[in-house]
């Protein structure tokens, strides 16, 4: 049998299509470098930000803040003061009551900043219960003691001798818990008390509101 030569023509046409043909390997191997690359960081990134978060949310969950487990349920309002820096602000809109409270304190001999300040911590809660049958805004003052209670009672003492120019002073018990009432004698029917429990220092304008906090304390 014959061989029939067969010749291929190479014309443009041709070799137009066989360019288009190509394929570029480098450029897919490259392509499919990149592409677990970019999954690989942003998957990197999602886990990081999963790890920041979770140490932040077990860093402020354990973080408690003082008092929260002493204040009654049907409180209404409930904050810390940090008392060095709000006594100076209270001044200036209070300064009648201001300069009231540094006569006794002068009276006594003694300096508020040095003498009384120091006896607590820093912070102070502020405690807001519902009106009841004493007064219509009944509040509580939480203070954590720095100091004894023989230091505390020594200061009181001389406070007391000068407060009693001015206020009836009555002693009651709570729950094996002493309670000291003051009652202005000349002008309105405001009633304050105060009493020391455990490692707080207690004050009120409302008997009823500092007998529920005095059992917070007790049966916390």
């Amino acid at each position: 049998m014959s061989k029939i030569p067969i010749k291929v023509k190479k014309g443009k046409a041709v070799e137009k299509v066989a360019e288009e043909l190509k394929v570029d390997l480098r450029n897919e191997l490259v392509k499919e470098q990149k592409q677990p690359s970019r999954k690989w960081l942003f998957l990197g990134i999602l886990v990081l930000i999963i790890v920041i978060l979770f140490i932040s949310w077990l860093f402020f969950s354990q973080e408690k803040l003082p008092f929260t487990d002493l204040v009654p349920e049907e409180a209404v309002i409930f904050s810390l003061i940090n008392q060095p820096e709000f006594y100076p602000q209270i001044s200036s809109f209070n300064q009648s009551t201001i300069n009231k409270l540094n006569d006794y304190f002068n009276q006594a001999q003694l300096n508020f900043q040095e003498d009384i300040q120091p006896l607590f911590k820093k912070q102070i809660a502020f405690i807001l219960l519902p009106a009841n049958n004493e007064t219509a805004l009944p509040f509580v003052l939480l203070l954590e003691k720095n100091s004894s209670k023989a230091q505390i009672s020594h200061i009181l003492t001389k406070i007391e001798t000068k407060l009693k120019q001015d206020y009836n002073f009555s002693w009651q018990a709570y729950r094996q818990i002493e309670i000291t009432v003051l009652k202005p004698i000349f002008s309105s029917p405001a009633v304050y008390a105060y009493s020391q429990l455990d490692s707080y220092f207690i004050i009120s304008n409302s008997q009823e509101s500092l007998g529920k906090v005095i059992d917070f304390i007790i049966d916390k």
